[in-house]
């Protein structure tokens, strides 16, 4: 499946970097291929940021039809993940929750 989106970039499954279906974003001119996650400039004007980001972008300029519009979905969605909450200190577990007691046996 191919997808293009601007002159010089477009999504593909038909690439090495491809697997299992999940389409690698191409730039035309340098042959590079992105994933979703990998972080690079589009264009001078624009600040680095994940392929998945710049495909989103990308999607706002022009209309697609139903199977390009899922091609696009299914690469953006990649780099969408729950956040992980983060991890208590060892001081701050310490306190709320001892490991052992403080009480000493009779």
């Amino acid at each position: 499946m191919f997808v293009k989106l601007t002159a010089t970039y477009f999504l593909t499954t038909d690439h090495a970097k491809s697997r299992s279906g999940q389409p690698v974003l191409l730039n035309r001119t340098t042959a590079q291929a992105f994933l979703p996650s990998d972080a690079f400039v589009a264009y001078e004007s624009w600040q680095e940021m994940p392929a998945a980001q710049v495909v989103n972008k990308m999607a706002l300029w022009r209309d697609f039809s139903e199977e390009e519009r899922r091609l696009i979905e299914r690469f953006a969605s990649v780099q969408r993940q729950p956040e992980v909450p983060s991890r208590r200190t060892k001081d701050d577990s310490r306190s709320q929750h001892p490991l052992t007691s403080n009480r000493q046996s009779r």
